[in-house]
């Protein structure tokens, strides 16, 4: 029997055969893994016998069995330390709030997919709100009493129950648990069940689906979470929700059946570090009131037209990934790379794209203060500090600093510095 959960690596080929080996691909799970690239273009491409994935990590239904894609910065990282990496990442980008109390960091994470690290994070929130007592709203009831509940319906007493003097026609109102909020809870739960493999969650769903009991049982619509509107007394259901949504729209049983392209929850890595960052960054910021960090900046251009007659149309718009701004001013421009850089002579060396870029960026924001910021492995130990001086633009001598963040540790801390970069002393502090 096939393990449940197939674990690779972004980037990676998988061979696609009929031997039924663990780490092999059949051929409907291929099918799955292209149709679904023809909606996420970029996701992988399709080989002659083989899948060859890209930077999107995170897991998708294959049906059967789970596709688990791992990042990968280090070869001497396990799989457990790459789940790490990427659950770290998503803690720490504040794109996804629902990740902010995943699990990452301890022994959990060494043997356990990240299907059922997302699962336990699902519990964790629902347990939360069994604590704090689930939400009961008023509904309204009829039914026909032996005595008075509420009020007297008069004219079903005096037309259907006319001739049962041991009947009372009654409307009343019940506070219940049995709501929309708590039918989503208990769907989901459901939904989730054929997914739960260790005996610890098992336990874990059985005790939370005894608290949902007297809530009706239907299937949900997921769409009608989209309606839902979240006022004091649900609004700390937002979280639960969150994970609730995600379960209906990827793991539901008609999806797993095959009915529609393979669904998943991925990540693109060069957005997911971006954000990252950029959190942490503006984090930071917010300890300094005359700086401001601002993410995907596109109010510049790289060029004009000259068209004869009219006024000059702008061409080839910049978006930096981050702007630090002071007092209305760009005083520091950096970019992320979610990608391996590596060691020349001692020294970070980026790809001359990369370079050529920032050159870009100093010439049309008139600014000296630049990074580049990749993700820390530990072949970068005897690094050191890099630092490039760019070409003048008139008076202006762009400085360029390569930084590191290491990924492996919780707060994305800095790995090596540059004291008169903006962006080095705001990670480092």
């Amino acid at each position: 029997m096939l393990p449940r959960t197939l674990s690779v690596f972004e980037h990676q080929r998988i061979s696609v055969g009929d031997s039924g080996a663990p780490d092999i691909l059949s051929t409907a799970e291929a099918d799955c893994l292209s149709l679904l690239g023809e909606q996420r273009r970029g996701f992988c491409e399709r080989g002659y016998r083989s899948i060859l994935l890209s930077q999107f990590c995170g897991v998708v239904s294959l049906g059967e069995r789970i596709l688990e894609v791992l990042p990968k910065i280090d070869t001497q990282n396990s799989a457990g330390e790459c789940r790490g990496i990427l659950l770290r990442l998503l803690r720490q980008a504040e794109d996804f709030p629902i990740f902010e109390q995943s699990p990452v960091g301890h022994k959990l994470l060494s043997d356990t997919p990240l299907l059922e690290v997302f699962i336990t994070a699902f519990f964790d929130q629902v347990t939360l709100l069994v604590r704090g007592g689930l939400l009961r709203q008023y509904q309204e009831h009829q039914d026909d009493l032996q005595c008075v509940r509420g009020r007297i319906e008069v004219h079903r007493q005096f037309s259907a129950l006319a001739n049962r003097s041991d009947r009372i026609a009654c409307s009343y109102d019940d506070l219940t648990a049995d709501n929309t909020w708590n039918r989503l809870i208990k769907h989901a739960l459901k939904v989730v069940r054929p997914w739960v493999a260790s005996a610890h969650l098992d336990r874990r769903w059985i005790e939370l689906m005894a608290v949902f009991e007297d809530v009706h049982d239907e299937r949900l619509d997921p769409g009608i979470i989209d309606r839902l509107f979240f006022d004091r007394q649900a609004t700390r259901y937002k979280a639960a929700i969150g994970w609730v949504r995600w379960i209906l729209e990827r793991l539901s049983p008609n999806i797993r059946a095959g009915q529609s392209i393979a669904p998943g929850l991925l990540f693109d890595m060069n957005k997911l570090f971006e954000s990252a960052v950029a959190s942490r960054l503006q984090n930071r910021a917010r300890h300094r009131p005359a700086l401001e960090i601002y993410a995907q900046h596109a109010e510049r251009y790289l060029a004009e037209l000259e068209v004869a007659g009219e006024k000059n149309r702008r061409f080839f718009n910049l978006r930096p990934d981050l702007v630090a701004m002071s007092q209305g001013k760009v005083v520091a421009i950096g970019d992320t790379k979610w990608k391996k850089i590596e060691v020349r002579s001692g020294y970070l060396a980026p790809e001359q794209a990369d370079v050529y870029q920032m050159q870009a960026y100093a010439a049309a924001y008139q600014c000296k203060d630049l990074a580049l910021i990749y993700p820390w492995h530990d072949s970068l130990d005897r690094a050191r500090e890099t630092i490039f001086h760019l070409p003048k633009i008139g008076d202006l001598r762009p400085r360029l600093s390569i930084l590191c963040v290491d990924v492996q540790a919780d707060g994305l801390p800095l790995r090596g510095s540059d004291e008169d970069s903006t962006f080095s002393w705001l990670l480092a502090s």
